[in-house]
């Protein structure tokens, strides 16, 4: 639906590329966000494809066609800002109703269309009300009915929930994504926002400093994170740096910042070659005695901090290092609290070999 083809873009004055020529695909009818830190080039890339900004460099295409040129009303896509952007002058209505009534469409038209959207949108009753009369996320709502009233093929969202408090947030969030599934509209999605990323998307495009660091869905995200920025952007994380000291039978023995050695399942690398994995604190588990049947790090027991559901336990390495725990509250700690000496293990498969 969407294909941006070594798009480039740099501002006045940059010495750097705010985007640096990425490529993506968005499939038709897909919730993919593009996700990153501020100054990443989310919102830039977005605005690119609304047209509200030019590329350098590159094409935009919309259903097989290129926009790169065209206007943002010629675009077939519809932008809800985190703003919300609604006339203060207008009612509910005339909001939503905005677009057809600049299309011309007839009255008894746009009154069924608009009443039919305030319903999908959960605003009945509404239509007499002026925005300053409503709540952050009932704006979000009529913004949201006006983008989509017109039938865009592509909705871009640009940090729209992003004003709301966090339990609003996350009720909108789930809305959103019904809301989605049924329409069956294009959704591309702007947060720097984790969590919601990973509750909303079909796809996440993870980006930092301009360039795309990884695509995939929220699963393969989190658990087979390609670079060292992803892996520590996404959730917690515990990342270890080694070089190989050897290699035998698909396994990598690795030695650690602190001298420490284990076996680790990895292809394509070489003796004496730099190496960065990753492992999740819930992945990693703590022993009072080491597993020989998994790679394990002698550890320095230092803190176990109780979150709800989730205890969270603290262990150093011999250089210092702190490695992070996570275990469900109410487990049977095969280490018990009070003694100071550890083993730190996992299975093979949960450490992933990142890009550093």
């Amino acid at each position: 639906m969407v294909k941006l083809d070594n798009v480039v873009k740099s501002f006045s004055g940059e010495k750097d590329a705010a985007i640096k020529g990425i490529s993506l695909d968005i499939k038709e009818g897909e919730f993919l966000t593009i996700l990153g830190p501020s100054g990443c080039g989310k919102t830039t890339t977005i605005r690119i494809i609304a047209g509200f900004e030019q590329a350098d460099k590159g094409s935009v295409l919309i259903n097989g066609k290129d926009v790169s040129k065209k206007a943002p009303y010629e675009r077939n896509v519809n932008t809800v800002f985190q703003s919300y952007a609604l006339f203060p002058h207008m009612n509910v209505f005339d909001n939503v109703a905005f677009g057809l009534t600049i299309k011309k469409v007839q009255k008894r038209e746009i009154r069924d269309r608009v009443l039919n959207m305030l319903k999908i949108v959960q605003m009945e009753g509404y239509e007499d009300k002026m925005p300053d009369q409503l709540s952050g996320g009932q704006k979000q709502r009529v913004a949201i009915a006006r983008a989509i009233i017109n039938d865009p093929k592509v909705l871009l969202l640009d940090e729209p929930l992003g004003a709301l408090d966090l339990k609003l947030r996350r009720q909108m969030q789930l809305e959103l994504k019904h809301l989605q599934k049924k329409l069956g509209i294009t959704f591309l999605f702007v947060t720097h926002d984790q969590e919601e990323a990973m509750t909303m998307s079909d796809r996440i495009c993870v980006m930092n400093n301009g360039l795309i660091e990884q695509v995939g869905t929220p699963k393969e995200i989190y658990e087979k994170p390609r670079t060292r920025f992803v892996a520590d952007f996404i959730g917690d994380t515990n990342i270890f740096d080694g070089t190989v000291t050897g290699i035998n039978n698909g396994y990598a023995s690795v030695k650690l910042e602190d001298n420490q050695i284990i076996d680790l399942t990895c292809k394509n690398t070489d003796v004496n070659k730099n190496l960065c994995f990753a492992v999740r604190p819930e992945r990693l588990k703590l022993k009072s005695s080491p597993d020989p049947n998994n790679p394990f790090l002698y550890a320095t027991f230092k803190e176990r901090t109780f979150i709800g559901s989730v205890s969270k336990t603290i262990v150093t390495l011999s250089n210092g290092r702190e490695i992070t725990i996570s275990e469900q509250s109410g487990e049977n700690y095969a280490f018990p609290s009070g003694i100071n000496k550890a083993y730190v293990t996992w299975n093979p498969e949960d450490a992933v070999v990142i890009k550093s």
